[in-house]
């Protein structure tokens, strides 16, 4: 139910958008571009922040969290204000959003909505303040990366609240909390009182029952693990919570009680105090995971701590359960492997094995004497080892840090990963910056000085270009993606990029946000990337000084990997990770996905997508649009163009002294404008070359219904271009099919785009999906990304400078021309590339940019009929 404020809100601005004129609204379209701009600008600074190389405070996280909520609810003002009110709910999506941002900055956990027992395999990602940091990293390993981890389920964070909740727990334990850290009471005793009430605690029905509902759906014993908020995350807390193995399912309540406590103990308590995470940040869900009956067992460490300047990994292995490797009750075998495949094995020790730990048959763990045939053999295969290397590479990929895996061998022989987290080591990385400089003199410099940094760091791969979807699914794990446009569709493969490089773009741009959230380094606006980066190419790209160099630099790969990392460890940068894993990722990503609603954003960036998709649709159906406006003054294009185009001038788009009803080419001033009518005017563009039917493409068009496309009559001959000095939304109706154009031509690229969307003809559909097919693959000649469903062809250009804008539109005057009666002609499949290379031989040498004036040429236009 809306409160009294919001139904009072939304009157006002529903009788606001009734007194708007037409330019009104298209100003307030306008602004909502800037608001788009200045909330982007927003999120790339807070990612920004995310790289470590500025300092800020709480104060900054909360001013910034502030003026992204005032600039979401401007756009969502905006937008109903451009579409008479019809998404007045995005107000309700607007406060699910920013809800728990705000919790967040007070410090505060917002978990109302959220379940007392999940699975595993369907934890919504970035939660951690739901499931604790193990169990998400776990879910996010297994979803995310899809390697293999023990089924299981998570008592959250929620339950953890409510066991408290149900035994008056929370008054007693900030007592003990207030006592201790004040100096009046001893650590011991504060940590021993809250311990025992928590085990003398009774779990509730509500969540006793869930719990068993959930153990009961397996015959199987159980490993009760700690997850606690922040554990394995930016914290470890590693060895300081409890964690419980082969627990039989009717006695995982009692151990869940025990792991809860162990978020008390003497070293979880200072450890917190240490790291500033106490009090609000203090939660703590239980993983339950079924029981790996493990033949052996161990840990991967990415770095070789004994040697970190090596480009080599440590394998820990050891007969039984891995505890004997983590709680180093003795010594398991050694490998140190070398991270470049092969993987060769540098050095490895294999010590007498006496006893091992495995699990007990009635639960619990064992300890027995070691098979004496195998006390000195190895408790691995090399097999084991090289699946071992790869997933560690994978993980390190993927989270940008060293991580310390813990894995097992089941009695089938199949590998699992038990746990992941960030390896801290011992020391900084103690070369210096200028020895690595000198390190890197010996590479040939490939780029040098170019771009924008959209985020810092060094990646390196095997350069993959991507020029179009058919790209996107052969991109490969660890390559370098090259690509022309920061396009936001190309977010889906970032996290599996070693680095970002591309030609045009902007560090604000939403592709650069991805990479910012995937902590992948990306340079944008690097000028002739693509002539100089050539597919298959072993490089390796240093963002921090825009430089990339031939070939793998081990040295600078090193030097990055294991820079200390202080800043990581402060509550304002965990604060800053938890708002960006709110704020940062775009799912949605194609407009036309049912998910695609208010609903179907979850984060800061999907509401932000949304509205400016919907903002430009809106304006994209001009017809439907105009019907709210009376006696919007609009003018007669005179032309030999035969077109028949009004035009209405917002301010700027035309020359002060076309006063008349009428105005001729050489009036137009709007820059997007003037660039698509040179390219209509381009010559043979309308050639009255006579067009050969065959019986079944006349008989379509004999038979073509108007009604048919679902449009109606009234719209006949309705070709309207709405323009000002830098903005142009075009509606062309030729024939029966449909031409729709927004443009934007401004200083600064990241405020530029292009917006194209084509359907209907004269032909039977398979002839007019024939023409889109035609339509999409010359827009991608040109970087568009274009879309097609049956007839339909929607295409984006984002962010290029105003140049390139100027050259793209005047590509799409041709392309109007060239298409009107394309369908008739396409009387096969065979036939689409041929036009496509027809138009390309053309004019693909067609790329210099076009200012004022341009549309003079026109004039030199003959006479011809009008296309289908």
């Amino acid at each position: 139910m809306w409160s009294l404020v919001k139904q009072l809100v939304h009157r006002y601005v529903s009788r606001k958008t009734d007194r708007l004129s037409l330019a009104q609204v298209f100003e307030q379209f306008q602004t909502l571009l800037q608001n788009h701009q200045k909330a982007m600008e927003l999120i790339a600074d807070l990612a920004e922040k995310a790289g470590g190389d500025y300092v800020f405070d709480r104060k900054y996280l909360i001013d910034v969290v502030h003026d992204l909520q005032d600039e979401l609810l401007r756009m969502v003002q905006g937008l109903n204000i451009i579409s008479a009110n019809r998404y007045w709910l995005l107000h309700e999506a607007l406060d699910r959003i920013f809800m728990p941002l705000q919790a967040e900055v007070r410090g505060r956990l917002l978990l109302k909505e959220a379940p007392y027992v999940v699975s595993l395999r369907n934890i919504p990602l970035d939660t951690p303040e739901l499931t604790g940091g193990k169990a998400n990293t776990l879910a996010e390993i297994s979803q995310k990366m899809s390697l293999p981890v023990p089924n299981g389920f998570v008592i959250t964070s929620k339950a953890f609240r409510r066991f408290l909740e149900h035994n008056n727990l929370e008054e007693r334990i900030h007592a003990h909390l207030e006592a201790w850290l004040s100096g009046k009471e001893e650590l011991s005793r504060a940590a021993g009182q809250i311990r025992y009430g928590i085990l003398a605690g009774i779990i509730p029905q509500d969540l006793a029952r869930e719990i068993r509902s959930h153990t009961e759906e397996r015959n199987t014993n159980w490993a009760v693990r700690s997850s606690a908020y922040g554990e394995d995350g930016e914290l470890s807390f590693a060895g300081l919570h409890e964690s419980f193995l082969n627990v039989p399912s009717d006695e995982v309540p009692e151990a869940y009680k025990k792991v809860l406590a162990g978020l008390y103990n003497q070293e979880a308590l200072t450890y917190r105090v240490r790291t500033g995470v106490i009090g609000e940040e203090t939660a703590m869900a239980v993983l339950c995971q079924e029981t790996v009956r493990s033949l052996a067992a161990g840990v991967v460490q990415t770095v070789n701590l004994e040697e970190a300047d090596s480009d080599a990994m440590a394998v820990y292995a050891s007969f039984g359960l891995g505890r004997t490797v983590v709680d180093g009750q003795d010594s398991p075998d050694r490998y140190v492997v070398e991270k470049e495949p092969p993987h060769r094995i540098v050095t490895q020790d294999i010590p007498s094995k006496q006893q091992l730990i495995r699990a007990a048959s009635g639960g619990g763990e064992e300890e027995v004497a070691v098979d004496p045939d195998l006390q000195d053999r190895p408790s691995v295969s090399r097999e084991t080892i090289d699946t071992l290397v790869k997933w560690g590479l994978s993980l390190e990929r993927y989270f940008k840090k060293p991580q310390e895996m813990e894995w097992a061998v089941d009695e089938s022989g199949k590998c699992w990963i038990l746990q992941s987290r960030r390896l801290v080591l011992a020391e900084p990385f103690d070369r210096s910056e200028k020895d690595i400089c000198d390190s890197c003199a010996l590479y040939e410099i490939l780029i040098q000085d170019k771009g924008a940094v959209a985020r810092t760091g060094v990646g390196s791969g095997r350069v993959f270009t991507v020029r179009g979807n058919e790209d996107m699914n052969k991109f490969p794990e660890g390559a370098v993606l090259v690509t022309q446009f920061t396009a936001p569709w190309l977010a889906q493969i970032v996290p599996k990029a070693s680095a970002v490089i591309t030609e045009r773009g902007s560090a604000a741009g939403h592709l650069a946000t991805i990479a910012r959230e995937f902590r992948v380094p990306a340079l944008v606006n690097v000028e002739g990337a693509l002539a100089v980066l050539h597919d298959g190419m072993e490089i390796t790209l240093d963002a921090y000084h825009r430089l990339v160099y031939a070939g793998q630099v081990s040295e600078l790969i090193r030097y990055e990997l294991l820079q200390s990392t202080v800043f990581e460890e402060s509550p304002e940068f965990r604060l800053l990770r938890r708002l960006l894993k709110r704020i940062a990722p775009l799912h949605l990503i194609d407009p036309q996905s049912p998910e695609f609603t208010p609903d179907g954003c979850t984060s800061v960036h999907d509401l932000i997508r949304f509205i400016h998709e919907k903002a430009v649709q809106e304006l994209m159906d001009l017809p439907t649009f105009l019907q709210r406006f009376k006696g919007a003054r609009v003018r007669m294009l005179d032309s030999n163009v035969p077109i028949g185009l009004k035009i209405l001038d917002l301010g700027g788009g035309l020359h002060p002294e076309a006063t008349g009803d009428h105005v001729r080419a050489e009036d137009i001033q709007s820059l997007p404008l003037a660039a698509l009518w040179s390219g209509i005017c381009e010559p043979d563009v309308w050639s009255t070359e006579p067009v050969h039917v065959d019986f079944k493409g006349l008989m379509a068009s004999l038979t073509r219904n108007w009604d048919a496309l679902g449009e109606g009559n009234h719209l006949a001959g309705f070709n309207l271009a709405v323009i000002d000095t830098n903005y142009m939304n075009l509606h062309l109706r030729l024939g029966y099919h449909f031409t729709l154009i927004d443009a934007r031509m401004l200083e600064e690229p990241q405020h530029n785009h292009i917006y194209f969307r084509f359907v209907g003809g004269v032909t039977d559909m398979t002839r007019r999906s024939r023409r889109a097919q035609v339509l999409a693959q010359i827009l991608t000649e040109y970087h568009f990304n274009a879309v097609t469903k049956g007839d339909l062809v929607v295409a984006r250009l984002l962010h290029l400078p105003r140049e390139e804008i100027s050259a793209r539109l005047k590509i799409l005057g041709a392309l109007i021309g060239f298409t009107r009666q394309l369908d008739i002609q396409l009387r096969s499949d065979q036939d689409i590339p041929k036009y496509v290379r027809e138009f390309v031989d053309r004019h693909g040498n067609f790329t210099h940019s076009l200012m004022p004036g341009g549309a003079n040429e026109c004039k030199q236009a003959s006479n011809h009929g009008a296309g289908r």
